[in-house]
């Protein structure tokens, strides 16, 4: 067994029926916060013996064949019976980048449920009155979630607007106002907002451009580099998007600080100083991990929700839903974001959270009201005019060119996001993203369209042209220049994301996505546009009317943005959804979709894997998804570790000094359980932190010695010793004697299933009862990448660009005792930083 399977070889049996008949499940440390076990309040809790193991939560069940010791006075004696009586469902603590077990937290809420509901038939309406604060707790937390959500949303939304109009200018009237709200009253000209320049009294028109320009450039560097020195220096969690790592904790995997209160606030104000700094970033997609640090702060003050791993995910996925629900102002399309694309385990009950969830946020948004004009977001936008049938065949021209752009920016980033973890810029992150500011604010000022910040941006090209505008996007005049802008505009705008993309900044791809494929889809509107202008009695525009406007532009920006947002993602219901809610207009969902489904087709044509699921692959995350299907080759005998390979531990014989020194010469997260190392006859399975746990709380008493004899046997009763220095260590409390067991000769897709659909961390193989060897997580996730590399072929320029698996997975080769460091490849920006 390698030491890389930290977070999958502990024992994942299921557990059921009565405290004392059946085994325990797995375990491993959760969050530094957190405590595992019963969550009734007249249990006992203990001390610490100063081990570093806070004791967990016990229920003492004296049985003939769990007494390890006589009952005697002293401190001892009590301190060792509190965590020696255990019951079925008392663990050690998940450790930090270790995976839970979704059966044993499952089983554990299920004897939770049912030790209620006999409390409530005893208790009657006091009973009752229990169960239902007990149900109440997780609607609390998500209407915490949601309330805080639309709060979070409306001062990222002005606080990001102030900072990005003060690189412009300043309100006379008041400082704080920016420049929307500086000229809410005015006609055509605001004289309240006074540009940099005019403040400072320039006379010379080059003059007064070369102040603004340097002015646009010194804020954006201030702010860039305020915004990755709170990152580096505080919270390393907050860099990046984000959605890749929750989608890896919604599958089970355990990220210390990650959703902690830290990175909540720094994620907030890093947002907001990344965004004014004209990075190429958007906040959107970073709502969705300040949804989910809320929903993890806010649960931690209901002790039952904190200590059950897969309710704090299922809230984890209602609450990815308000991040998606004020950032697009899309409620519906929050609930298919957290199904579509976040959630690894979604039963029917957390649909209607993430729905009520979703509502709460966006009411509260509609309450504060950011804009001032009803809107949610800015760029929601309606439309006059309906399309005819001519245009799908344009539409589908669309999705074809924002599939290949959307791959082409995909490709890119992921391989910058690579090149940073090989090279020196791993170690000057604070500088990249300062030189990476200077070089994006020198090239935007240039033009207008990058000038705008992306919310503008957006809302400009979605806008329909009215007959009373002659300049601008909708000029007649110099339509051709707009149009070669607006494409040169889309291809630095996927240059400047895929750089901006892996930086130390907070920072979302969806609205950069957005407005790249936005300014590919109104360039090709306005390219319609003039052709019929220019030939109306062509028979592709026999369906338009005379003297009525036939083309509208800013529908096929729209089209665009679904579609670059769907090669991008890999998001298609969603996607539709989040358009149709910003349009209101239920009659441009066809040709959305028709777009999307062609765009996520070119993509997945040239890349399987869209921006999440390649950052998962880069960074070496243990992910199974659930949305692809594996088509492995071999047996399950050619992937596991052998039991040659393995440190087994035999039911009787071995002693406390043999148990220590297995734990300090061997770094495996597991060690399964054996009659015999001639047979190997198989006898069951315990965790390493289940066993450190005990070794330890035994090394603290005086009542056991190196010599004391361990027992591991469930079905083997302990023999009564008079020798106070040969006192029987029991271990069988913490001992899975039946671990889920497969054959050697098991299909490998078959064991890829078992993993997925179970959750699983570990499996036995084993023939006729005889151990034959172990298979993690860890193990099948290497499989399939290892089988998909070689699907590949030749390498090509394609497969260069795009991120190689088979480099991200040796990261992992190293990262195998828990007591050492993560690999460099997964630490961010410093060696005193935090590692993902």
């Amino acid at each position: 067994m390698s030491t890389g399977d930290n977070n999958s070889r502990s024992a994942s049996a299921p557990v059921s029926g009565a405290p004392r008949d059946h085994p325990h499940s797995s375990n491993d440390r959760q969050s530094d916060t957190e405590e595992s076990g019963y969550d009734s309040d007249d249990i006992p809790y203990f001390e610490d013996f100063g081990s570093g193991h806070s004791i967990v939560p016990m229920r003492r069940i004296r049985s003939s064949q769990e007494m390890l010791i006589q009952p005697s006075s002293g401190s001892d004696m009590d301190a060792i019976t509190g965590w020696l009586y255990n019951g079925p469902l008392q663990r050690a603590k998940y450790q930090d980048f270790s995976t839970i077990d979704w059966i044993y937290d499952n089983t554990k809420a299920r004897h939770y449920k049912s030790d209620l509901r006999a409390r409530a038939r005893s208790k009657g309406r006091l009973g009752k009155l229990e169960m239902l604060a007990d149900t109440s707790k997780p609607w609390l937390i998500l209407l915490a979630v949601g309330f805080a959500m639309g709060l979070i949303a409306t001062c990222i939304s002005v606080s990001s607007q102030w900072l990005i109009d003060i690189k412009h200018g300043h309100c006379r009237t008041g400082f704080y106002l920016n420049r929307r709200f500086c000229c809410w009253n005015a006609d055509d000209v605001c004289l309240d907002w006074v540009m940099w320049s005019e403040h400072l009294h320039t006379r010379w028109r080059w003059v007064e451009w070369l102040l603004q320009y340097m002015v646009f450039i010194l804020d954006a560097i201030l702010f860039a580099a305020m915004s990755t020195y709170l990152v580096t220096e505080y919270a390393p969690y907050a860099a990046g998007q984000g959605i890749a790592e929750i989608k890896t904790i919604m599958s089970g995997f355990m990220m210390r600080k990650f959703l902690g209160l830290r990175t909540l606030c720094i994620k907030c104000v890093g947002i907001v100083l990344s965004v004014a700094s004209g990075l190429s970033l958007g906040k959107e997609g970073a709502m969705v991990h300040i949804a989910c640090c809320c929903s993890n702060v806010f649960a931690r003050a209901f002790k039952r929700v904190k200590r059950n791993e897969v309710e704090r995910r299922e809230l984890l996925s209602a609450a990815s839903a308000a991040g998606i629900s004020v950032a697009f102002g899309s409620p519906i399309a929050g609930v298919l974001f957290s199904l579509e694309q976040v959630s690894y385990y979604f039963p029917a009950k957390t649909m209607w959270r993430s729905l009520f969830c979703a509502a709460v946020a966006a009411v509260t948004l509609k309450f504060f009201n950011p804009f001032r004009n009803g809107k949610l977001v800015p760029f929601q936008v309606t439309y006059d005019r309906t399309w005819d049938l001519f245009e799908l065949w344009f539409f589908v021209l669309i999705g074809v060119i924002s599939g290949l752009a959307g791959t082409l920016q995909n490709r890119l980033t992921l391989y910058l996001m690579e090149y940073r973890q090989r090279s020196m810029l791993k170690n000057f992150a604070r500088g990249e993203v300062v030189v990476v500011a200077l070089v994006t604010a020198a090239i935007s000022y240039l033009s207008v369209y990058l000038r705008a910040d992306t919310v503008t941006l957006v809302s400009n090209l979605f806008t329909e042209c009215h007959s009373q505008d002659t300049d601008g996007l909708c000029s007649r005049g110099d339509r051709s220049g707009n149009i070669v802008s607006l494409v040169l505009t889309s291809i630095i705008r996927v240059a400047l994301t895929s750089v901006a993309s892996g930086l130390a900044v907070p920072a979302g791809m969806f609205l950069p996505s957005m407005a790249a494929g936005a300014s590919i889809g109104r360039a090709f509107g306005m390219v319609v546009q003039t052709l019929y202008e220019a030939h109306p009695t062509w028979r592709l525009f026999s369906a338009c009317k005379p003297d009525v406007p036939c083309i509208t532009p800013g529908v096929y920006a729209l089209v665009g943005a679904a579609s670059m947002l769907a090669a991008t993602t890999r998001m298609t219901v969603t996607v539709v959804v989040i358009m149709f809610e910003l349009t209101g207009a239920l009659i441009y969902v066809l040709p959305i979709m028709i777009a999307v489904t062609v765009s996520k087709s070119v993509a997945e044509a040239l890349d399987k894997d869209g921006y999440f699921e390649g950052i998962i692959h880069l960074n070496g995350y243990p992910y199974l998804s659930m949305d692809q299907e594996y088509v492995l080759q071999g047996t399950s005998d050619e992937i596991m570790i052998r039991a040659s390979e393995m440190t087994v531990i035999i039911t009787s014989g071995e002693t406390l000094e043999r148990v220590v020194d297995i734990l300090s010469t061997s770094s495996y997260s597991g060690f399964p359980v054996v009659k015999s190392a001639s047979t190997m006859a198989l006898a069951g399975y315990i965790s390493r932190s289940d066993l450190s746990m005990v070794v330890e709380r035994t090394l603290a008493s005086s009542l056991y010695s190196g010599s004391s004899p361990c027992c591991f046997a469930r079905d083997a009763p302990l023999e009564p010793v008079d020798d106070m220095a040969h006192h029987t260590v029991d271990f069988r409390p913490w001992v899975d004697p039946t671990p889920i067991t497969i054959s050697y000769n098991t299909d490998v897709n078959v064991v890829a299933e078992t993993f997925r659909q179970l959750g699983v961390r570990y499996v036995l193989v084993a023939h006729h009862g005889s151990l034959l060897g172990i298979i993690t997580k860890k193990d099948v996730v290497r499989t399939v990448r290892m089988q998909s590399r070689n699907n590949f072929g030749r390498p090509t320029l394609s497969s260069l660009l795009s991120c190689g698996a088979a480099r991200a997975w040796p990261t992992w080769r190293s990262w195998r005792s828990p007591r050492q460091p993560p690999p460099q490849g997964l630490a961010i920006f410093s060696s005193e930083s935090q590692v993902l």
